[in-house]
């Protein structure tokens, strides 16, 4: 797109908080009202600023969200937390019998976690998560 004719329009920005940024309620919601006067072209493409985001009950810079090559050891957490648990509903232990109905309530969790969140993990994610599922419906399989 040629940015010589593309056409330039004012950014308006209203601010519909209930609370002020000190954490106050406001008089009159809704009423702030602001014109930027910075002129922006219409699509502006990858050449969009970045902005800076706040946490309006701090007032301070929120942290930027993970990349999309970023691995969360939260997340490598939940998947064996989970993985473990089925694990065990599966086979049983010693004073807890198996309870395959809810193994694979545990799986199918698994499983719809992979399916939701395709695309949106690290590389070592996708492959953990993958490889758990698959191994933990062999396992359901065999033991049915």
């Amino acid at each position: 797109m040629d940015e010589e004719n593309t056409p330039m329009r004012p950014i308006k920005v209203v601010d519909r908080r209930k609370f002020t940024a000190e954490g106050d309620p406001r008089e009159d919601p809704g009423v702030s009202r602001q014109t930027v006067d910075e002129t922006h072209p219409a699509d502006l493409g990858e050449n969009t600023p970045e902005i800076q985001a706040t946490d309006p009950a701090r007032g301070k810079e929120s942290p930027p969200p993970p990349s999309d090559h970023e691995t969360s050891p939260l997340f490598l957490e939940l998947i064996t937390m989970l993985a473990r648990q089925s694990e065990l509903m599966l086979v049983g232990a010693e004073g807890l019998p198996a309870q395959p109905a809810e193994a694979k309530r545990l799986i199918d969790y698994l499983g719809v976690l992979e399916e939701k969140t395709k695309g949106n993990l690290s590389a070592e994610e996708a492959r953990v998560l993958t490889e758990v599922v698959f191994q933990l419906r062999s396992g359901f399989l065999q033991r049915s």
